[in-house]
């Protein structure tokens, strides 16, 4: 039962990694907060609660979830998506626990500071805010499973998320996989994996990508990831940095002939990406407009199918880039990512620096929004901005970031942060002015 008028400190809309994230750190900093939280689904994570149920976290565990609590056996360990639930669900019952977070699951947020249950029929419920409302929401990750697809599907046509897969009961013919993000290659390798012959694949693959080499976001490898500063430093063009980082294994591409034309931070290791190259039917020929009983209609021409074939919907935009916003604008906090494709860990940076500062010009400061990347050249300007971004969290609370778990500098020995520390000061400078000299010219060539 709903209560007409609840009060707390924080109205915190939606569960989802970052915005637990970002409750864990305010309930650490200031221990007399209170927050309200509220989700549209039935439990807290967010789109893991929808995701295909042989889905893994593509990043190391060390570096996800919440600061105050370790995510499975941490290190570089690829929890499950089951394990993931279960995390959230223990870290918000710890929260709850403290007293000092109020959950309600199965709520939508109707607008300013009230929000009404899904399933009952009370009238809205009003929150009085003392503090901020915080939009945990804006990144609007989606998954297919969620959404009907961006295209036409004609009748008699087999078409699937790939969340059904493991429902199948009778193999068809062959399948079509469609999209090649973190979700398209997640579906590959599970049917490879169930021993579905490989040339029983087809992939459309509107788009081929650079892809994270994992090896190299293992906990304790700060050393070796600073590395590609001197690749950044002497870099002539876009395309001549990918050529190096590739060279020195930081970057990958299914196809060792076909230029990527998109990066999108998906990760891989070397026996994945053994696998992905064994599906030798890749079809590109840009996206899918419609699905036909006998043929599919691409942007550049058409492939013949059949009946016979089960397509598996992998198109969804994961995380759609967004207009960038202040993250703090009165009395309006807005979640958004301060370091590539690090979510969780710029959500409870944005915590931090909410209890300690109080002015949203030297805030806004510290917390310089880097948007999704999407090609190549986006690469630069979000490594760029981290870069900065990270300089001056060291100059204003290097003890506090060092300490944090989701932090990548937490995770090395002393001497290695210390050789890392020689190599930013190096390096650092002439790495950002070479990348905003590239920059430039990309925005000039456009």
């Amino acid at each position: 039962m709903l209560a007409d008028v609840l009060e707390a400190d924080y109205l915190v809309i939606g569960a989802g990694a970052m915005g637990v994230a970002f409750a864990d750190e305010v309930l650490a900093q200031d221990k007399s907060a209170q927050i309200i939280m509220v989700d549209r689904r039935s439990r807290a994570g967010g789109h893991w609660n929808d995701a295909y149920s042989y889905v893994k976290l593509h990043q190391p565990a060390a570096f996800y979830g919440v600061r105050s609590e370790d995510l499975g056996p941490g290190g570089s360990a690829l929890v499950s998506g089951t394990e993931v639930l279960a995390y959230y669900e223990r870290v918000i019952e710890k929260l709850k626990a403290s007293g000092r977070l109020r959950f309600f699951p199965l709520c939508e947020w109707t607008g300013n500071s009230s929000f009404r249950s899904l399933v009952g029929h009370q009238d809205d419920c009003q929150v009085k805010v003392r503090r901020k409302l915080v939009d945990a929401t804006y990144m609007k990750v989606e998954v297919p499973s969620i959404r009907p697809p961006a295209y036409g599907v004609a009748d008699g046509v087999a078409l699937i998320p790939p969340n059904a897969i493991p429902r199948l009961v009778n193999p068809p013919s062959g399948y079509v996989v469609i999209g090649a993000g973190k979700t398209g290659i997640d579906a590959v390798l599970f049917l490879l994996d169930q021993g579905v012959d490989p040339d029983a694949i087809e992939w459309i693959m509107p788009n081929d990508a650079w892809l994270l080499d994992r090896a190299r976001l293992s906990p304790g490898k700060i050393a070796e990831g600073l590395s590609q500063m001197k690749a950044f430093a002497e870099a002539r063009t876009v395309d001549d940095l990918f050529r190096s980082l590739e060279a020195h294994g930081g970057v990958l591409r299914i196809d060792d002939n076909v230029w990527p034309t998109k990066y999108r931070c998906a990760t891989v290791d070397m026996n994945e990406l053994r696998q992905l190259r064994r599906v030798k039917k890749i079809i590109r020929m840009g996206r899918v407009r419609c699905l036909e009983p006998e043929s599919i209609i691409l942007e550049a021409g058409k492939v013949p199918t059949n009946a016979k074939k089960l397509h598996i919907d992998c198109s969804a935009d994961g995380l759609a880039k967004r207009s960038v916003r202040p993250v703090f604008e009165g009395n309006l906090i807005t979640l958004q990512s301060l370091a590539m494709c690090q979510q969780v860990f710029s959500a409870s940076v944005i915590a931090y620096v909410e209890s300690r500062y109080s002015d949203d010009e030297i805030m806004n400061g510290l917390c310089q929004v880097v948007p999704h990347p999407e090609f190549p050249k986006d690469f630069i300007a979000c490594s760029v901005a981290t870069n900065q971004n990270t300089e001056r969290w060291l100059r204003a609370f290097p003890r506090w970031l060092v300490g944090n778990r989701l932090s990548i500098l937490h995770h090395d020995r002393l001497w290695a942060l210390v050789i890392a520390g020689i190599r930013m000061r190096k390096f650092m400078g002439p790495s950002n002015e070479n990348l905003q000299r590239l920059m430039e010219e990309e925005c000039s060539a456009a």
